[in-house]
C-alpha cells in the first residue's frame, strides 16, 4: 500500500511538471513564456527567419529570432535585441510611414508596447527588460479581435514568468 501511494505521488508530480513544460517556452535565465491553447512552438526554418527579418530591413537594430510560436490565426516571434535601445525601437516603424500607429506605451526604462496596422495586418511589438536583458515580442495577425484581445500590453506582459513566479 505504501509503495502504491509513493507511486501515485510520483506519477502526479511527473504529470504536473510535464504540463508546465508543455505550456511554457524557456527563454533564458529562468524566464519562460506561457503558451495559450492552440499555440505550439515551431522550428525556426530559413523561410520563417527570412519573414521575421523582413520586418527589420529598414533599421540597423539587431533583434535575432530566438523562438517562434504558431497558431492557425497568428504568429508570435520572440527575439533578443542587442546593440540597440528602447528609444531606438520605439522610433522604428515596421511598416514605415505607410502604417497606422494604433497604440504606443512605454516607461522608457523597462518596457515598450506598440501596435501598428497596415491593410489587413496587425502587428504588436512588446519589449520587456529582465535583469538588463531585453526580450522582444513581435505578434502578427490579420484579426483585429485577436490583436485587441491577445496582443495588448497587459496580455503580453502577463505571459512572461520569471524564476517560477
Amino acid at each position: 500500500m505504501k509503495n502504491l501511494l509513493s507511486l501515485l505521488i510520483l506519477i502526479s508530480f511527473i504529470a504536473c511538471n510535464s504540463n508546465k513544460k508543455d505550456n511554457e517556452v524557456f527563454i533564458f535565465n529562468d524566464i519562460t513564456f506561457k503558451l495559450l491553447e492552440g499555440e505550439k512552438l515551431a522550428a525556426v526554418k530559413p523561410k520563417i527567419k527570412e519573414d521575421y527579418l523582413s520586418y527589420f530591413k529598414n533599421t540597423n537594430s539587431q533583434i535575432p529570432l530566438l523562438k517562434i510560436i504558431k497558431n492557425k490565426n497568428y504568429t508570435i516571434y520572440l527575439g533578443i535585441p542587442f546593440k540597440t535601445s528602447i528609444e531606438k525601437l520605439i522610433k522604428f516603424q515596421i511598416f514605415g510611414q505607410t502604417s497606422d500607429s494604433l497604440t504606443m506605451q512605454s516607461d522608457s526604462l523597462t518596457y515598450f508596447f506598440k501596435k501598428q496596422k497596415k491593410d489587413a495586418s496587425y502587428i504588436s511589438e512588446y519589449l520587456q527588460v529582465f535583469d538588463k536583458n531585453y526580450i522582444y515580442i513581435l505578434a502578427t495577425t490579420n484579426s483585429k479581435t485577436i490583436s485587441d484581445s491577445l496582443f495588448n500590453k497587459t496580455e503580453l506582459s502577463l505571459r512572461f514568468n520569471q524564476n517560477g513566479k
